[in-house]
C-alpha cells in the first residue's frame, strides 16, 4: 500500500516515506516500538470514550490495545488512562473543574 501511495513522490521523499514506514511495520528499532505504543494509546483512549458513551463492545478492543503495549512509560500512562474518566485529564491540567448538573 506504501508504495502505491508514494509512487508518485520524487526521490529522495519517496525513499524516506517508504523507509519509515518500513522500520514502523518492522517495530524493531526504539522509534518504531515508541510510535506503536503511540498508536495503542491512542486506540486505547477512543475506546475507553466509546465506553463512557455506554458501548459495551469495546472490552476487547481495549484489552487487545493493553496487550500490545511494549515500553514501561506507555503502560503506566494506559494504566493512569484507564483510572480516570475521559476528558478528566485535560481538566485537570487546564485547571478547569467539571460541571455538575
Amino acid at each position: 500500500m506504501t508504495a502505491d501511495q508514494t509512487d508518485e513522490m520524487p526521490e529522495p521523499a519517496r525513499s524516506v516515506f517508504r523507509d519509515a514506514v518500513a522500520e514502523f511495520e518492522a517495530g524493531e528499532t526504539v522509534a518504531a516500538i515508541v510510535a506503536k505504543d503511540a498508536d495503542r494509546l491512542d486506540c486505547l483512549a477512543q475506546a475507553v470514550e466509546y465506553r463512557a458513551e455506554g458501548n459495551a463492545e469495546v472490552e476487547a478492543w481495549i484489552e487487545s490495545s493493553l496487550a500490545g503495549l511494549r515500553t514501561d512509560g506507555a503502560k503506566a500512562l494506559a494504566e493512569a488512562l484507564l483510572r480516570q474518566t475521559p476528558g478528566s485529564w485535560w481538566r485537570h491540567a487546564l485547571g478547569v473543574e467539571p460541571r455538575h448538573p
